[in-house]
């Protein structure tokens, strides 16, 4: 058996977790208008694996949401889960925010053909992703600037579900009629396969020079804030 710590900080939700293999045995997290990340993330860490009863020596990898997303949020995780890979001699594991919130998506409303995450990059943008009914991505991630027919030709094609903190905006906006928008909160539940699969293959970050990814500057002068 592998034990993984989870962390997700790259939204307004601070979430952490523990998982055995492909199952989730702990979680502790919170959403926050005003990003409280850098309060609670090593403090529910702490009082997660206390009442748990897990040790460090139980864990065989951290698994982080790497982006995109908050950028403070984003170096706040990262920066800690590089930190206890270090001091506990743990593999690093990167996952997806917009992955990890398709899949959680995906489990909590099964039958669309399309599950699009949106997360909100200030202004009319918005950090984004297609992904198929079982998890796959369809196109590249992208911080995409909304117009009224964005996303206008998948709709034609199938049932499209937008989700995450950014769709609200694309709600009010958009002209396809047949989009469904629904709440769907951030967490690691949507990491815990995606991060024994890694494990499994072992797909590991290098703990020294591993980065979030914040999606702007990959793509810079493409997409502008």
């Amino acid at each position: 058996m592998a034990g993984f710590l989870l962390i997700e900080s790259s939204t307004k939700t601070c979430s952490v977790g523990v998982s055995v293999d492909n199952k989730l045995i702990a979680l502790k997290e919170q959403s926050s208008e005003n990003y409280v990340h850098a309060e609670l993330l090593h403090v529910f860490i702490e009082s997660m694996l206390e009442e748990a009863e897990i040790e460090w020596a139980d864990m065989d990898a951290v698994c982080v949401s790497k982006g995109p997303g908050s950028y403070t949020g984003l170096r706040i995780g990262v920066s800690s889960a590089k930190g206890f890979c270090f001091g506990a001699k743990l593999k690093l594991i990167a996952i997806s925010s917009l992955k990890s919130l398709a899949n959680k998506a995906i489990m909590e409303l099964p039958g669309y053909d399309y599950y699009i995450p949106m997360l909100d990059a200030r202004r009319m943008e918005v950090y984004t992703q297609v992904f198929d009914a079982k998890g796959d991505p369809v196109d590249r991630m992208e911080a995409l600037i909304l117009q009224e027919d964005s996303f206008k030709e998948l709709c034609d094609k199938g049932n499209c579900l937008f989700f995450g903190d950014g769709s609200t905006k694309f709600q009010s906006l958009a002209s396809c009629e047949t989009a469904v928008f629904k709440d769907v909160d951030p967490g690691i539940e949507g990491m815990v396969a995606d991060c024994y699969d890694k494990y499994e293959k072992e797909d590991f970050e290098n703990v020294v020079d591993f980065e979030p990814l914040y999606l702007k500057e990959f793509i810079a002068g493409k997409k502008s804030e």
